[in-house]
């Protein structure tokens, strides 16, 4: 675990005396105005990644712009590390006054709760800094039956198709654009003894990811809620379809051999390494490409679509990735501090400025710099990312019940062990039918 504490030393004092319910510290500066200590608790433990660079910089800048403002940012690069921690903070009442997160259903029971803050408050005195946000990419932070909106995104994301380029020309083929192609593809390049899309479903997110795409292109998201709401069943057919088709993908052959036990750093190792044509990952995978041997011989198209359902083409499994929320009971002083400091962190320039440092990339915001600076991968990515219907998570993010995901995931990873498609949709069923 990596930590960056930025401004008072925490060994001069407890944890509680800097971010108690309501606390201010008792410093002044120079002029004799009291200073107000917010803790930031965030995943940007890095040095190296774009945003880590621009939240890091931006909070060192913003202390010395504003030195009635001390700001305790403690960094944990380890998801698990942090999600304990964070959840300790909220048992302990040490909710933290900023606080990176993934939205969802999981953090609605903290909303609920009133933890958090509503910054449509926010929004709505300062439509300059709400209305550069893409509207679908605020949902994560939108919950049936509570108004407004408790968070706003860092980065964003989408998953698609990257390729070798050298593989398909060597064996006179083009980048699939549809279901149909693919397969095509795929047969081809079995023929010559070349695993076309190794899958590393030991993470079971892989499998998960697979399916979204999949569903995707095959329904609009109105179906796959009547899934997770209930209203329609598990072994419905466009779902067990979609099923079918990754069961019968494995069995073909194209996932590889190994798919639950290979995971997938090693599912990125092949392809990098030219083992294997075809990849399906997200708009992160970029900075892999970016600082491979020889990044010019990959490219990136869209994840294909059906033939027969050619009006989901437009459909992408795409999101926010973390963003920010703010506590609600920390005192009025602690949140107008907090407010500030969101604004400064995802104002225009701070988006454009992780732009420029990745040379590339999609964000959640309309006010993106055009660059000339752009990676190969990341302009074909720009290119493919256009004309978007539609931009979900996997079905699983959007249930009430938070175990339905990792038992979707864990589902799926049981399918590719040897379960069958019925009972695979069956033990998924049960668990929806616990909310």
């Amino acid at each position: 675990m990596k930590k960056k504490i930025i401004g008072l030393v925490l060994a001069a004092m407890t944890m509680t005396s800097l971010i108690g319910c309501g606390g201010n510290s008792s410093n002044t500066t120079s002029k004799g105005e009291n200073v107000v200590t917010i803790k930031v608790l965030s995943r940007y433990s890095s040095d190296q990644g774009a945003d880590d660079r621009v939240v890091n910089g931006r909070i060192e800048k913003f202390m010395e712009e504003n030195p009635n403002i001390k700001i305790e940012h403690e960094a944990i690069g380890d998801e698990a590390t942090y999600n304990n921690m964070f959840k300790t903070s909220v048992a302990t009442g040490d909710v933290p006054d900023v606080l990176v997160n993934y939205g969802g259903t999981q953090f609605k029971d903290y909303v609920e709760s009133g933890l958090f803050y509503d910054l449509s408050k926010v929004a709505s005195e300062d439509s300059a800094w709400s209305d550069k946000y893409i509207p679908s990419m605020l949902d994560s932070w939108k919950f049936d039956g509570i108004e407004g909106f408790y968070g706003v995104p860092m980065s964003s994301f989408a998953t698609g198709l990257y390729y070798n380029k050298d593989l398909f020309k060597e064996n006179g083929l083009n980048p699939p654009t549809t279901i149909e192609e693919f397969e095509k593809v795929c047969d081809a390049f079995m023929a010559k003894g070349i695993t076309p899309f190794t899958l590393g479903d030991k993470d079971n997110f892989r499998g998960a990811h697979l399916l979204a795409n999949l569903i995707l292109k095959r329904e609009d998201f109105d179906y796959t809620k009547s899934i997770i709401d209930g209203k329609t069943k598990w072994n419905d057919t466009a779902m067990k379809e979609v099923f079918e088709l990754m069961s019968d993908w494995q069995k073909k052959g194209y996932l590889g051999e190994n798919i639950t036990t290979l995971d997938s750093v090693g599912e990125q190792s092949l392809f990098l390494n030219g083992d294997t044509p075809m990849h399906l990952n997200g708009s992160w995978f970029m900075n892999q490409i970016n600082d491979s041997e020889n990044p010019e011989r990959f490219g990136f198209v869209p994840f294909p679509y059906f033939e027969k359902y050619a009006e989901n083409k437009n459909n992408w499994h795409s999101g926010t990735s973390e963003g920010f929320s703010l506590a609600a009971n920390n005192g009025e002083e602690r949140l107008e501090a907090s407010i500030k400091l969101l604004k400064y962190l995802t104002d225009a320039e701070a988006y454009n400025e992780s732009q420029k440092i990745s040379k590339g990339g999609i964000f959640p915001v309309t006010t993106m710099e055009q660059i000339d600076d752009i990676t190969p991968i990341a302009k074909e990515f720009k290119e493919a990312f256009v004309d978007v219907k539609e931009t979900k998570l996997e079905p699983g993010d959007y249930a009430k019940n938070p175990q339905l995901r990792e038992e979707i995931r864990d589902a799926i990873q049981g399918m590719f062990a040897g379960t069958s498609v019925d009972d695979t949709l069956t033990r998924i069923q049960k668990v929806a039918d616990m909310e």
